[in-house]
């Protein structure tokens, strides 16, 4: 299978690790500033690893070969900020070609 066409890889995202304090306030640590993906607007809901109902509002796209930088660890509740917006990752799901993983598609929930 190709890699998704740069064409279409044309957003820029900054992602953030996320620490709680005592006080329940966040403190975000930037891990990567990452180029080349594709965040698309979209509206579904789905139940998360602790059995609560939560709205995807956006999905975003990182393929394996064009997006920068590489090899980025995402996990869930991290946060990405796009468009003036911060997003918590909420799912993470790996998609493989024939033989390797080709492309990431993170839920993303504001």
């Amino acid at each position: 299978m190709k890699p998704i066409p740069r064409s279409l890889l044309i957003h820029s995202a900054v992602l953030y690790e996320v620490t709680e304090n005592a006080w329940q306030s966040e403190t975000r640590t930037e891990l990567a500033q990452l180029r080349h993906v594709r965040i698309e607007p979209s509206s579904r809901l789905t139940v998360s690893k602790d059995d609560r109902s939560v709205e995807i509002s956006a999905t975003l796209f990182y393929d394996c070969r064009g997006s920068r930088p590489k090899a980025v660890e995402f996990r869930e509740g991290q946060r990405l900020s796009f468009g003036g917006q911060l997003y918590r990752v909420e799912s993470i799901e790996l998609i493989y070609d024939n033989r390797r993983l080709h492309h990431l598609e993170i839920g993303l929930c504001k």
